[in-house]
């Protein structure tokens, strides 16, 4: 019995509620949000020049902050609202990310960035910045935290995907499907 009641939170944590999605009238930047009583998740696109100005702001010569600007970047927020017996666990390496025809693939996380950047020898002020920059890979959000930070999809800019979340909520296993996101096209903003 208490796998099938594990199996049904499973299922029904990602259809409680269909995610919202919105554009900016002022810069046509698009954002998609979920929410329930004990979570909230928001993705807002970020152009790729502003990518391009904000890791060479911080140290990246321009073909690295290049690189990054290419791999559609997205802000996250995530809200823990649930009470006191809920922190919220997640690792991003559990996320999938599902091109439009395409095969399910993980997310670009910042560890394997490190390793990159280490090869091709970006200044240690800029591996740092880059870290901060990024939403964490691994945490815990205790009832009330949140955070924020960058992710790094993978796919090009103006290519459409579906994104799937995942986390525990307490003991709970839990999940949503945000689908038809799209990473904001390569324009001057």
């Amino acid at each position: 019995m208490r796998f099938v009641l594990a199996f049904t939170l499973l299922v029904t944590a990602g259809v409680a509620a269909e995610p919202d999605q919105r554009v900016n009238p002022e810069t046509g930047l698009a954002g998609w949000e979920w929410q329930d009583d004990a979570v909230s998740i928001t993705f807002n696109q970020r152009l790729p020049d502003q990518s391009r100005a904000y890791f060479q702001g911080r140290g990246f010569r321009s073909e690295e902050a290049e690189q990054i600007a290419q791999s559609c970047v997205f802000q996250v927020i995530l809200r823990n609202h649930a009470d006191a017996s809920a922190p919220l666990q997640l690792d991003l390496a559990d996320w999938h990310v599902v091109p439009s025809g395409g095969e399910p693939g993980p997310l670009r996380l910042e560890p394997g960035w490190q390793v990159e950047w280490e090869q091709r020898g970006v200044a240690q002020g800029a591996r740092i910045a880059f870290r901060w920059s990024l939403f964490p890979t691994v945490q815990t959000l205790q009832p009330g935290d949140w955070n924020m930070g960058m992710i790094t999809i993978g796919l090009p800019p103006g290519e459409s995907f579906d994104l799937e979340a995942v986390w525990r909520q307490g003991r709970e296993p839990r999940r949503v499907r945000f689908e038809g996101m799209r990473c904001a096209p390569d324009r001057e903003i």
